[in-house]
């Protein structure tokens, strides 16, 4: 009878020490939430209970997130295009009221964790080998898209000119979560490689969310500042931006001598977490808007410069992933949470997303126009364009600041309201663009891209068709179709 059952497993292909381990996995996340859950009880006590503990139900709104994350991974979607729909659905189906200061608290830190790491991976070596055509693709198209959404708002829902700047920025930065993955998935693939093309997306992509960033904190500072002079109320934001840069920058120096580098790694983990966390919490004290988003990448990008030379850099890198794999379920189910239906007007948003519509196409077209020296056939250009699409990780750790700021100010109602607004169509913008962008970027890849292969294998091979191979002078590397990959695998 073992023996059957050993052979029906063989037969299944079923990989039982696979399905073990991946067990033990769950099973010790579940063992680690619920020990959590008990320290929160033990400390805080009612609040960390069932079944209206604002403490417990934000424990199981992150474990459902996470679940879900891992569902959607499972069909090829984005893990937090589940972790969204868990938090809209908790928001709206159950009358749950979760402690406001407390989410903001933890978006804010979400936010830290977000910015410290694409400081530290902004390399300048990449920098400054960014081609032209690299730098017009993370500034031109950006731009488009936040001109489009400002004016189109305007014109369609009267949304105030500061405010759709604002919100632009925000929905105008590609999603590092989407569109990174996906790129290194070609070039695992081959495909594309020989024009350069992941590259090419990628280090583009870095640069035009760090300019998103910075043009919303220069916005922010816009909207939030007081109409006492007209000159502090122009100035106010890139002020407080340069301002952030510099302090940050001379912090990070200091890092690069406090601690040693014979220290522990945690000291330096510490110091750069801690700082960042300062940075961001101190600025919104003081009603500095632009200051905190603006320092936590600097201060990174900073102290990197010097421990990217002895390694320094990845302990801390490493830490940040881990710190963000645990924020990242969090964090989006809180902003799926904040959007309420009760609070949306249908024509409203009818428009936003209209408005949003016409900016993807218009950023699209101008995409095509500036890879136009890059080397690319249609196909080719087509693909990189949309591939810019996908909203999600910068949306979700921004969107929602400008409300947290309103409420912050005193419940001033139009202020709520337009940060409302801003919060609901980020969170439209993820949820129509990013299963769309991940599944563009997946599975066209191979229908627009042609797949690199090193030259000694297309010299080994004789091909009657010469129109099935196409030979490019790219590292020594060849393009070839569909048809040739058959025929190399016979």
């Amino acid at each position: 009878m073992t023996a059957i059952i050993q052979q029906l497993i063989k037969c299944s292909k079923i990989d039982l020490p696979k399905i073990y381990d991946k067990c033990q996995q769950y099973l010790c996340q579940l063992l680690l939430v619920l020990i959590f859950w008990s320290i929160v009880w033990s400390i805080y006590g009612q609040p960390a209970l069932p079944p209206n503990g604002h403490l417990y139900h934000l424990i199981l709104l992150f474990t459902l997130s996470c679940i879900c994350g891992k569902l959607c991974k499972l069909v090829a979607c984005p893990p937090l295009f589940g972790s969204l729909i868990i938090g809209f659905l908790y928001g709206n189906l159950l009358s749950v009221e979760l402690d406001n200061q407390l989410c903001s608290v933890l978006r804010s830190a979400s936010l830290v964790s977000v910015l410290l790491e694409a400081g530290l991976e902004l390399d300048p070596k990449v920098i400054r080998k960014l081609s032209f055509v690299a730098l017009r693709m993370a500034f031109v198209p950006m731009m488009v898209e936040v001109v489009a959404i400002t004016f189109a708002t305007y014109w369609l829902i009267q949304f105030p000119i500061k405010w759709g700047f604002l919100l632009g920025f925000v929905l105008a930065a590609a999603s590092p979560a989407i569109v990174v993955p996906g790129m290194l998935n070609l070039q695992k693939r081959q495909l594309g490689v020989d024009k350069g093309i992941p590259t090419l997306v990628i280090a583009a992509a870095s640069i035009d969310d760090i300019l998103a960033i910075t043009g919303f904190s220069i916005c922010l500072g816009q909207v939030f500042t007081s109409n006492e002079s007209l000159v502090w109320t122009v100035l106010k934001g890139p002020v407080e931006a340069v301002a952030g840069a510099l302090i940050a920058a001379a912090i990070g120096v200091l890092l690069w001598y406090i601690p040693n580098k014979d220290e522990s790694k945690l000291e330096r983990i510490t110091l750069l977490v801690m700082s960042g966390v300062a940075a961001m919490f101190v600025s919104q004290s003081l009603g500095l808007e632009s200051f905190g988003t603006i320092a936590c990448i600097t201060l990174a990008f900073v102290a990197a410069l010097k421990w990217r030379d002895t390694g320094r850099d990845r302990p801390v890198l490493a830490t940040l992933k881990i710190s963000w794999s645990l924020f990242e379920p969090l964090l989006f189910a809180l902003i799926g949470y904040q959007v309420k239906i009760a609070d949306l007007h249908s024509n409203a948003i009818g428009l936003a997303v209209l408005a949003l519509i016409i900016a993807l196409v218009l950023r699209t077209v101008s995409s095509m126009f500036v890879i136009i020296g890059a080397n690319l056939n249609l196909k080719e250009k087509i693909y990189v364009s949309i591939a810019w699409i996908p909203k999600a990780t910068v949306q979700a750790a921004i969107g929602s600041v400008a409300l947290d700021l309103a409420r912050q100010r005193g419940n001033d109602p139009q202020l709520i309201e337009f940060g409302t607004f801003v919060l609901t169509v980020s969170v439209l913008s993820i949820l129509i663009t990013a299963p769309l962008g991940a599944i563009w970027i997946s599975f066209m890849g191979s229908r627009c891209l042609k797949v690199a292969v090193p030259s000694a294998v297309v010299e080994s091979i004789h091909i009657h068709d010469r129109g099935n191979v196409v030979v490019v002078d790219a590292g020594g590397g060849a393009a070839v179709s569909d048809q040739t990959i058959d025929l190399i695998a016979q």
